[in-house]
């Protein structure tokens, strides 16, 4: 008898081996990952959470800033009428989310001096200001703001009362999976219907 069999047999057994090696090698060799971001893929569960905190933040950053602006203008009693989410633009290419806020008071303020306060305010956390009125419409004054060439926020001063329209900073990732991760978030925040 021929000692082939036994050597194709031996040599098969070493080459499963081998491949089998391959496989388990594959599986640790790491994936393309930037360790300062994390996964290179924007759906990544991880970077996606990590997305919704520092959306978290920027609201809460918003309503601190707004707060403060409210408070520099006066005593006046100021309104939310709105927050919404909605897409931005991060400023290197990249499409993000963010918040917008719009805050009235219906309280009469000194138009000019109450847009001075604003725009020494702005100008100080580092915000351009530009200024609009019309002398067609002297009750209105407007300050528009931007930092960066985003984030861009508005204070109205007029006769009938005045307003605020902030956007928080944009959050740049997947909008559809940042929503869909904030609606989780929410539903498992909220407590259940108890049933009898």
């Amino acid at each position: 008898m021929s000692y082939e069999p036994r050597a194709r047999v031996k040599s098969s057994r070493i080459l499963a081996v081998l491949v089998g090696a391959g496989i388990a090698l594959s599986a640790c060799t790491p994936t393309a990952e930037n360790p300062m971001t994390g996964s290179s893929n924007p759906s990544d569960p991880a970077t996606v959470k990590a997305q919704v905190e520092e959306l978290k933040q920027a609201l809460k950053d918003l309503h601190a800033f707004k707060t403060e602006t409210q408070q520099a203008i006066g005593p006046q009693k100021w309104v939310d009428k709105g927050l919404r989410n909605s897409a931005c633009n991060a400023g290197d290419g990249r499409e993000g989310v963010n918040y917008s806020v719009m805050s009235q008071t219906m309280e009469t303020l000194d138009l000019e001096a109450s847009t001075d306060v604003v725009k020494t305010l702005w100008e100080s956390k580092g915000f351009t200001t530009r200024t609009e009125s019309n002398p067609l419409d002297p009750g209105l004054i407007r300050l528009y703001a931007n930092q960066n060439g985003g984030h861009l926020i508005s204070f109205t001063a007029n006769v009938k009362g005045s307003g605020l329209e902030m956007d928080s900073a944009c959050v740049a990732g997947d909008q559809h999976e940042i929503y869909k991760e904030l609606d989780r978030q929410e539903a498992s925040a909220s407590p259940s219907p108890i049933t009898k």
